[in-house]
Formats: C-alpha cells, sequence, structure tokens
C-alpha cells in the first residue's frame, strides 16, 4: 500500500504541531497503527457520511481527527479537523 500525505494534511498538522509539541508523537503513533492494524479499536476508524462519504475518520486525539481516503493500493490523509467539523 502507497501512503501518500496531502498539502493541506501537511500544512495543518505543523500548524498543530506548533501549539502542541506532543501532538507529533500522537499522530506518529496512530498512523502508524492504521498502517499496520487498521482495524485497532483505539483508532476509532469509521466512515463519514453524507458529503464525505468516501472518506475514513481515525482518532488521534481529544477531538483531532485525520480524515483518510482509501483505494485498492493507496491510502490518502487529506486533512485534521476537530470533530465537529465533519
Amino acid at each position: 500500500m502507497n501512503i501518500y500525505f496531502s498539502s493541506r494534511f501537511i500544512k495543518k498538522s505543523k500548524q498543530l504541531i506548533k501549539k502542541d509539541k506532543s501532538l507529533k508523537d500522537s499522530l506518529d503513533t496512530q498512523i502508524s497503527l492504521f498502517i499496520t492494524n487498521p482495524n485497532h479499536p483505539s483508532l476509532k476508524l469509521h466512515k463519514l457520511k453524507g458529503k464525505r462519504s468516501k472518506q475514513l475518520a481515525i482518532w488521534i486525539k481529544g477531538d483531532l481527527r485525520t480524515l483518510c481516503i482509501k483505494n485498492v493500493n493507496d491510502l490518502i490523509f487529506i486533512d485534521l479537523i476537530k470533530h465537529d467539523e465533519y
């Protein structure tokens, strides 16, 4: 599986990590866990509905989620948002 990070995801993660240094560890942990075991319960992985129905949400920390799109061979992390934003 190929892993990609959108420019929006990278920009947003840099901004948020600047405010909260511990976020980098949480992001690294959850993304690695998703890659190795996408069904792990601590990810709280779920498919979104409505206009985001092709996206998946993964719990990172607190109310922060990362959104991604999964194809057959690709996984694209597209954004970091708070739970109430989707």
